[in-house]
């Protein structure tokens, strides 16, 4: 038999594995790599050393779109937690529980630009806050909608369930949505933050920015909480 034929005769997985095992292979044997064609899928054929530029352009260009992307989210990250700074410092210039609340909707509307925001607290509101909406009395078929949010104590960014939705926003029902667990150290509420724009609220923002504001509303409902 002649080498040629020994060489025919060989399994492919055998070739694949000899290959894998001396990647040095081509480098020792440079003259093979412009003989080997590879079919092209208009028909004609390209050496291999043409098809690994290929390659190796398609895979510059997936790792230039990660890339972009990374940086995209950097700097809405960065815009994010400028914001979340601004704000801490306006919400703690409140000199009552009112004003508080006030300065809560308004500024979270204009920094993030959302078309409606909630707060729900779960809980009985001391003397002092007694009548506003947020604190609504415990139903154990609501705080299912909210459960795993309260559980894991993560914020979350995307398309709410409708019957989130629905409890949350009503007849106005939105496209896309922030959920923010309230309380500490154990989240008891939600801050809900909705756009009719589905892209405003997505996945790649920075949840983390997210969970710091909402400990830092915490915080500063604690302390209203105790003001009677």
């Amino acid at each position: 038999m002649s080498l040629t034929d020994y060489i025919d005769d060989l399994p492919e997985q055998s070739v694949v594995e000899y290959l894998r095992q001396h990647p040095e292979f081509f480098t020792e044997h440079e003259e093979l790599l412009a003989r080997i064609e590879i079919p092209h899928a208009a028909g004609s054929a390209v050496s291999l050393v043409e098809k690994q530029l290929a390659v190796l352009r398609d895979e510059n260009r997936h790792l230039q779109r990660k890339f972009d992307d990374l940086i995209a989210i950097a700097h809405i990250n960065e815009k994010l937690s400028r914001r979340i700074q601004n704000l801490i410092i306006t919400f703690t210039s409140a000199v009552n529980p009112e004003e508080f609340f006030n300065l809560l909707y308004s500024e979270l509307s204009n920094e993030f630009q959302t078309d409606a925001i909630v707060i729900r607290l779960f809980e009985a509101p001391p003397t002092s806050l007694i009548g506003r909406s947020e604190f609504v009395e415990y139903d154990a078929q609501i705080f299912t909608l909210f459960e795993n949010l309260l559980e894991n104590n993560q914020p979350n960014c995307g398309r709410l369930l409708d019957t989130q939705n629905n409890y949350l926003f009503h007849n106005n029902n939105m496209s896309s949505a922030v959920l923010v667990p309230l309380g500490l150290p154990k989240a008891n509420g939600i801050l809900a933050m909705g756009s009719k724009d589905v892209s405003r609220f997505h996945a790649g923002m920075g949840t983390d920015l997210l969970k710091y504001m909402g400990d830092m509303i915490s915080q500063l409902l604690k302390l209203w909480q105790r003001v009677d």
